[in-house]
């Protein structure tokens, strides 16, 4: 949307306020004005300003108008997939006993160290189109199933290539996702790797690319010691901490993040009240992953309704990767915030768009406030609601700018 123009003919427009914690503005019979692919002005048709009564109209078609999705952790880009492995699961076979035979993460590991930068591209950019059809128009991606400096670097080097094409993404360094095999168990020689060797050959090689920095603490992966000096000498490389915390089981990982300044602190099915409390006061975004907790049929959801009383400013995200969480769907996860962590819709569309964005640190996405991106979403729905109620319903938005 270049230029001045309007969009008229909405049924209403619904958008987080970024000045108000968990609010949501809700305007019927709305209007949006638009210049220079930026918010100018929002609020109900008759009371458009005289300066755009002349500005070229977009017929909304009776809609609903939203921001557009965010999606604040994915793992877009790998070799290969696990549908072998899912289905040997549905028979009754373990996680641990797939992984104990070379499966799971190390097929992926694999497969994405066999592959070149031009089939990662090729690949990320039909699941980023994927992603876009369904509303998604900024993701973190992280890098993650190399577990080495080569196959890390073409990971990072497959999204300079993605964002040199457009598209609108966040790069996170993850080369802490797993124990490398070739460090036989030993963490902290792996940590040690990462943190004077890989992250700084990584940012040297491709000046600019990442923004984050990213490490799995978790029992019998990476101690929160080790994740702690990984994120240390991150930000002297200038990347921003996020973490994968309390996932499986309790590890300090929320209070980690508190610790280091993260952005964010993602999973945490298993976070701690005292570690709720640290994020809040840190003002770390948790960023929560139901999708995961879903595809693996675990039991114990993120406690997202503990989190916003704590006073924490909750996201939900995809997770999406070839292994626990293989989904391109915003509308799946929003339905899960709703239906399993007991949200509100308000609260989970919030979490979806202005507190996603928050994670990443981007205020002028995730609402349509004035100076906010122009990325609308229009849905052809009665009532937004319709989104979660409607079980299963493939509800696709058009996008502005299409």
């Amino acid at each position: 949307m270049s230029d001045r123009r309007v969009l008229v003919n909405l049924r209403g427009l619904l958008t987080p306020d970024p000045a108000r914690t968990w609010a949501v503005d809700r305007i019927p019979d709305a209007a949006l004005a638009l210049e220079g692919g930026r918010v100018a002005w929002l609020g109900r048709r008759a009371d458009l300003p005289a300066a755009w009564a002349d500005a070229p109209q977009v017929d909304g078609g009776g809609a609903w108008a939203t921001p557009g999705f965010v999606d604040p952790h994915t793992h877009l880009l790998f070799g290969g997939n696990r549908s072998g492995e899912f289905n040997r699961r549905l028979a009754g076979v373990s996680y641990q006993q797939i992984a104990a035979e070379g499966g799971g993460i190390r097929e992926t590991v694999r497969a994405t160290r066999g592959a070149t930068v031009e089939e990662l591209v090729a690949s990320g950019e039909s699941r980023l189109r994927a992603f876009r059809q369904r509303g998604v128009v900024h993701l973190e991606c992280k890098t993650g199933y190399g577990l080495e400096l080569e196959a890390e670097s073409r990971l990072t080097a497959a999204y300079a290539e993605l964002k040199r094409r457009g598209w609108s993404l966040d790069v996170t360094l993850l080369p802490a996702h797993d124990l490398a095999p070739e460090f036989g168990g030993d963490a902290e020689a792996n940590a040690r790797a990462v943190a004077e060797d890989w992250l700084p050959e990584l940012v040297r090689r491709h000046p600019g690319v990442a923004r984050f920095c990213d490490v799995f603490v978790e029992t019998g992966v990476f101690s929160a010691d080790q994740g702690r000096r990984i994120f240390e000498a991150g930000q002297r490389l200038g990347l921003i901490p996020r973490v994968h915390a309390d996932e499986l089981t309790w590890t300090g990982g929320a209070e980690l993040a508190a610790e280091v300044g993260a952005a964010s602190a993602d999973h945490l099915m298993f976070c701690s009240d005292a570690g709720m409390q640290a994020m809040a006061k840190a003002d770390v975004t948790p960023v929560l992953l139901p999708g995961t907790t879903l595809f693996l049929g675990m039991r114990d959801w993120a406690p997202a309704r503990k989190m916003i009383e704590a006073g924490c400013r909750v996201a939900l995200a995809t997770d999406f990767n070839p292994g626990s969480c293989p989904c391109v769907d915003p509308l799946t996860i929003l339905r899960l915030g709703c239906l399993q962590l007991r949200m509100t819709f308000e609260e989970a569309f919030t979490a979806m768009t202005l507190h996603a964005a928050r994670s990443l640190r981007h205020g002028d996405l995730g609402h349509l406030h004035p100076g906010a991106r122009a990325e609308v979403l229009l849905w052809d729905v009665e009532e937004l609601l319709e989104l979660v109620y409607w079980v299963g319903e493939p509800h696709r938005p058009r996008c502005l700018p299409d």
